[in-house]
């Protein structure tokens, strides 16, 4: 009786309570339970408030577009808003059930650029992938609403941060409606990250140009080696292109990474390096599948390494947009 009794005062005190709900919340995101993730956030509300921070002013410092031209993107984010909000939920619940960041694949009108959007890069902006959860420091109720204030971590940088979550309660319980201060939160890192990332692009831009002049030249020698007239490669065209390929091109591209591997990220750069190495071993596999193509006849091994070179050239437009991002990017004074 006594048991019982205790339970029905901790069910009501303390299980019906912001608090426990959070902290449910929390442990939900540590144990991968998608079932209690739902139970204790309105994954559509937090997302759909997130998605207009994070797009609301993506291309207000690009000088290189007119005002027009940004109003245009601005209306087209907005148009795209719910399918977009609403394949990401399916890619948080997947990650809360498999522990691990799954990439829109398929038919997903969120893989690549499908949407006239990477949203690669738009995650990537959101901070989502490198945050994570320190404490939960402390929680304001007011009735049927609380605030609650948890400190989180860019992992990047290790740079702490306060979120203020906006809880009510609904007849199913307490749930996470809002993220209140979740633009500041990309105000607040965005810069810190922006420097480290300039750093790094620095510490590594001769090793790239290098690389860059290296392969120009061996992609005009590679055009060189593969003229024919009717479209077909002779006996002793595969046989120069397989050594070319075995001697000069596989081994830049080692070498180029090799060179690349030597210089550690700087925080905020993990998310190019990244990049870059997933290019250069998308490359590398591209050009291998080509050679066994050419050196056995082997149409499927050419259309595999088709596939792999439009990867490769999805990872470098991907490069491209993390350089052009942060060339654009306004620095605040405070951050060197």
């Amino acid at each position: 009786m006594i048991f019982v009794l205790g339970f029905g005062l901790w069910r009501f005190f303390y299980a019906d309570s912001p608090e426990y709900a959070l902290e449910q919340l929390h442990q939900a995101i540590k144990n991968h339970d998608a079932k209690a993730l739902q139970e204790y956030c309105n994954l559509e509300a937090v997302s759909g408030q997130a998605y207009d921070d994070l797009t609301r002013d993506m291309f207000a410092q690009d000088d290189n577009l007119s005002n027009d031209t940004k109003v245009m993107f601005e209306q087209f984010y907005i148009k795209i808003k719910p399918q977009v909000v609403r394949d990401t939920i399916q890619l948080l619940l997947a990650y809360a059930d498999k522990g691990s960041w799954q990439n829109p694949s398929d038919d997903n009108l969120l893989k690549g650029r499908q949407l006239g959007m990477d949203y690669e890069y738009l995650i990537e902006r959101s901070q989502i992938r490198n945050t994570s959860i320190v404490k939960i420091d402390k929680i304001n109720r007011n009735k049927d609403t609380a605030l609650a204030k948890i400190q989180v971590k860019d992992d990047y940088t290790n740079t702490l941060f306060t979120l203020n979550l906006l809880m009510n309660k609904t007849e199913e319980g307490w749930k996470v409606v809002r993220i209140v201060n979740y633009r500041d939160y990309l105000d607040f890192v965005t810069p810190i990250q922006t420097s480290g990332l300039l750093a790094y692009k620095r510490a590594t831009e001769d090793i790239i140009d290098k690389y860059n002049d290296i392969l120009d030249t061996q992609q005009t020698r590679f055009n060189q080696l593969t003229a024919t007239s009717d479209g077909r490669l002779s006996a002793s065209q595969r046989s120069k292109l397989s050594d070319y390929i075995k001697s000069d091109i596989i081994p830049a591209l080692e070498k180029r990474q090799q060179e690349l591997d030597a210089i550690p990220p700087r925080d905020g750069a993990q998310y190019l390096q990244a990049l870059r190495a997933e290019e250069t071993k998308t490359s590398i596999a591209q050009w291998q599948h080509f050679l066994t193509g050419i050196q056995n006849d082997n149409l499927s091994e050419l259309n595999t390494a088709n596939a792999f070179h439009k990867k490769a050239l999805d990872l470098r437009h991907r490069i491209d947009d993390v350089s052009k991002n942060t060339a654009i990017t306004k620095m605040p004074q405070s951050i060197p």
